[in-house]
C-alpha cells in the first residue's frame, strides 16, 4: 500500500509538472507575439497558459489578465473583432478551469458583461433588432450568456469521491478481503465489499444527478 501510495504521489507530481512548465511556455510565447504585435498568437498562447492553470501557478492569473488588458487596448484603437476574440478566449478558460472552485470566478461576471456589450453594438441595427435599444440588447445577451449548462459542483464532487473510493474499496477487498486462495476472510472481505458496494451506488446516484 505504501509503495501505491508513492507511485500514486509521484504521477501527480509529474502530472503537475508539466502543466505547471507548459503553461509557463504558453505565457512567453504569448508575451513575445504581443510583443512583435501578432494579437492572434498572442491570445491563442495566452489562454493555453490560462487553460494550465495548477494551484499555487502565477502564470494562468498573469495570462487571463494579459487578454483582459489586450481587449482593452483592442477596443480602445477601434478593433472590436479583437477585442471581442480575446474576451471570448478568456471566457472560455475562465470556464474550462473550474472544477471544486473556480480559480477565476472573479472575471467571470466582468467579461460576461463585457462580451454582452460588444454583442449588443454588433446587434444594434442588424435584421431581427429594429426597435431595439443597446441596452436591452446588451441585457437579452448577458441573459444568454449566463445560462450555465455546467453540473453542479456538488454533485460532480460527489462522482469523483465516489469512484474513487469504489476503485479504493475494490482494491481493499482484493488485497485485504481474500487470502492466497481467493477465499474471503469474513468480517474484512465484507466490511469491503460493502464499502465498495456503497461507493458504487453513491457514484451512480452521482451520474443521474450532475
Amino acid at each position: 500500500m505504501r509503495a501505491f501510495l508513492i507511485a500514486l504521489l509521484g504521477v501527480l507530481a509529474v502530472a503537475y509538472g508539466r502543466v505547471y512548465f507548459e503553461a509557463r511556455a504558453a505565457l512567453a510565447r504569448a508575451t513575445a507575439a504581443r510583443a512583435a504585435g501578432d494579437d492572434l498568437e498572442a491570445v491563442t498562447q495566452y489562454q493555453y497558459a490560462l487553460r494550465g492553470y495548477t494551484p499555487g501557478a502565477a502564470a494562468p492569473r498573469q495570462a487571463a489578465q494579459a487578454l483582459l488588458s489586450l481587449s482593452e487596448e483592442a477596443e480602445g484603437r477601434g478593433d472590436a473583432a479583437t477585442a471581442l476574440m480575446a474576451l471570448r478566449r478568456l471566457r472560455g478558460g475562465v470556464r474550462a478551469t473550474r472544477w471544486l472552485i473556480s480559480p477565476f470566478g472573479d472575471l467571470a461576471e466582468e467579461v460576461d458583461a463585457r462580451i454582452a456589450g460588444h454583442m449588443a453594438r454588433q446587434s444594434l441595427g442588424q435584421p431581427g433588432a429594429e426597435g431595439r435599444d443597446l441596452e436591452g440588447l446588451r441585457a437579452e445577451h448577458l441573459r444568454l450568456l449566463r445560462l450555465d449548462p455546467t453540473p453542479h459542483p456538488g454533485w460532480s464532487s460527489l462522482v469523483t469521491l465516489s469512484f474513487m473510493a469504489w476503485l479504493l474499496g475494490l482494491t481493499l477487498f482484493i488485497r485485504r478481503g481474500l487470502d492466497a486462495e481467493a477465499r474471503l476472510k469474513g468480517r474484512a472481505a465484507l466490511g469491503w465489499l460493502g464499502f465498495a458496494a456503497l461507493s458504487f451506488a453513491l457514484w451512480i446516484i452521482g451520474l443521474t444527478q450532475a
